[in-house]
């Protein structure tokens, strides 16, 4: 009996649904697909052919997560900002939309967002990365900054956004305060850098 999309769509949601509680409640590490298969009354095999692996399954909730983030910026955007507001704007309507994978994100994160080479790259992990940047790429591009190698400000963008998400993982600060200086000051870091000078220059290096 085949089984119909809407049924797949059910399973892979129920799937996440009991990993997340999963993770939250026993921690990622210690987790199993075993577990999470049980938990969610299916076989071991049959979660394989929803994700390959613990990881996948984890930087799905990711990826969903990031594109609701970039929905929500394209909702708040209008127009007025500066490349640094805009970025800010950005990077918090993602942040937030993370924020109740808050727990578990670090070890998530750093296994399938890793910069360095990989023998092998998990394909969510890929996902998440090319679409969070192309929408970087097309505020730069917005704000006139075409002067700059898109290959060199993008390399700078992610590296800082990384040592955001890794600093934001593990912040205790109320509010996540020190996580919030930290984005403004990177921010504004990353937009002198590639301006050369300060915040609102972007005109000036637009050929």
């Amino acid at each position: 009996m085949r089984i119909s999309q809407q049924a797949k769509e059910e399973t892979r949601t129920r799937i996440q649904k009991t990993a997340a509680e999963l993770f939250l409640s026993q921690g990622f590490e210690t987790t199993t697909t075993r577990d999470i298969a049980g938990a969610a009354k299916l076989a071991t095999g049959t979660l394989f052919n929803y994700f390959p692996s613990k990881e996948t399954l984890a930087m799905s909730m990711v990826t969903e997560a990031f594109r609701l983030g970039i929905a929500d910026y394209q909702k708040r955007r209008n127009d007025t900002e500066n490349l640094e507001e805009e970025l800010f704007l950005f990077v918090s309507a993602n942040l937030r939309r993370l924020r109740p994978l808050r727990p578990f994100l670090g070890p998530v994160l750093e296994r399938s967002l890793s910069p360095f080479p990989r023998k092998t790259i998990c394909p969510e992990g890929e996902t998440t990365r090319t679409e969070h940047l192309d929408s970087i790429g097309k505020i730069l591009v917005r704000h006139g900054f075409i002067a700059t190698p898109e290959h060199v400000a993008i390399t700078i963008y992610w590296s800082l956004f990384l040592g955001i998400l890794a600093f934001w993982t593990n912040d205790e600060s109320p509010h996540q305060q020190a996580s919030q200086a930290l984005i403004d000051y990177s921010l504004q870091m990353f937009v002198q850098t590639i301006s050369g000078t300060h915040a609102d220059a972007g005109a000036d290096h637009a050929e």
